[in-house]
């Protein structure tokens, strides 16, 4: 049993998780509603392909192929970009405007779908922020620091 760098990616999304919600657990209920809703199915999630990860060493043994684990280290280097630019992009921007933004660029540059899917992907992500998050359970999101410093 082997210990890459997938696995640790998900023991530390894991160990976030889990501590953004016992750190929520300490706040007024209707503060820690956001950070419970978005961290209890992350780390339930992580916690499953932690599992996976682990299970996949034993059903898969050592003769991997050399080819799968130059494409893995690729694909998780641009997962981290594109984690980077998700965290720039709600920070900038939030996540009204940051998050569809975000989204539509994610779906047209790393699927290589058509802009028609990507926008579509976006007005979507758009329209679930919007209509849950702040017309049907009346939550401010966070607007974003170059937006709060744009629009006074």
């Amino acid at each position: 049993m082997t210990f890459d760098g997938r696995k640790a990616t998900t023991l530390f999304m894991l160990i976030l998780f889990v501590g953004a919600c016992v750190i929520a657990l300490g706040l007024p209920a209707k503060a820690a509603f956001m950070p419970l809703l978005v961290c209890i199915p992350g780390s339930l999630l992580c916690a499953a392909q932690l599992v996976l990860d682990f299970r996949g060493d034993d059903a898969e043994g050592r003769g991997k192929d050399r080819e799968a684990d130059d494409d893995t280290g690729k694909s998780e280097t641009e997962m981290f970009v594109w984690l980077l630019l998700f965290t720039a992009a709600l920070l900038g921007f939030g996540f009204i405007v940051g998050g569809p933004l975000i989204v539509t660029l994610f779906i047209r540059m790393s699927s290589r779908e058509t802009w028609q899917r990507a926008i579509f992907a976006g007005a979507g992500t758009f329209a679930v922020l919007y209509g849950v998050f702040v017309w049907l359970l009346e939550l401010s999101l966070f607007n974003g620091f170059v937006i709060d410093w744009l629009v006074p």
